[in-house]
């Protein structure tokens, strides 16, 4: 079992709240940008799963379900029987249980992709290396991970705070990784990237990364 970080505890008992769960679909669909900006992000992420008849797919973290309802016969999970319970009925054909990605209750070597969105970039450099760490027990080895990080860049950090202090928004915590940084931790797990996209905000980007899992 990995040890949970407190922030990370955090992280799972932000989204656990209410008010973040019955706000959460409004918030990032709030006006036209970003509802564009998020139908862009669903189409990078599907191609990069790219899923084929007959694979198991996991989903880490899988909120209200928008990416989940794309993906048709799935196994998601959250800490959040809130956002479970919305995940499911956009989808009726996946399998929405509660698990937490740092402990997943699967058997090794069961899944021919892992995939994760707009969840990794709430996690410091410690806990994203555990998040993958787990993630590579419950893939078959050559299976895939597909996950987003957050590119470092400053300019984005204060501009995302001056957002959220006067809009007031919810959303946790973002943390930012350089290309380089990632690479190397998913190299020293036993990853190698195949492929990525880039989504550009107004300030900085987010880097979708599909990784096959070699050793």
């Amino acid at each position: 079992m990995i040890s949970k970080s407190r922030d990370a505890e955090s992280f799972s008992s932000y989204y656990k709240k209410e008010k973040v769960v019955k706000s959460y679909d409004d918030q990032r669909e709030a006006n036209e940008y970003r509802r564009k900006k998020r139908q862009r992000e669903l189409r990078y992420f599907l191609e990069l799963i790219d899923k084929k008849e007959g694979e198991k797919v996991l989903e880490l973290g899988c909120s209200s379900g928008f990416l989940t309802q794309q993906l048709g016969k799935v196994t998601a999970i959250d800490t959040c029987e809130g956002m479970l319970d919305v995940a499911s009925k956009k989808n009726p054909e996946a399998k929405c249980i509660p698990g937490d990605m740092f402990n997943l209750n699967f058997e090794k070597n069961q899944f021919d992709k892992v995939v994760t969105m707009r969840v990794w970039n709430h996690l410091n450099k410690t806990d994203l290396r555990r998040a993958i760490n787990e993630a590579k027990k419950v893939l078959k080895k050559g299976g895939y991970l597909i996950f987003d990080v957050e590119e470092k860049n400053i300019l984005r950090k204060i501009a995302a705070w001056v957002y959220q202090t006067v809009t007031r928004i919810t959303g946790y915590k973002i943390y930012q990784h350089s290309l380089k940084e990632t690479k190397q931790i998913l190299a020293e797990e036993g990853f190698k990237i195949e492929d990525l996209r880039y989504l550009n905000h107004r300030i900085g980007r987010q880097i979708i990364i599909r990784s096959r899992l070699v050793a």
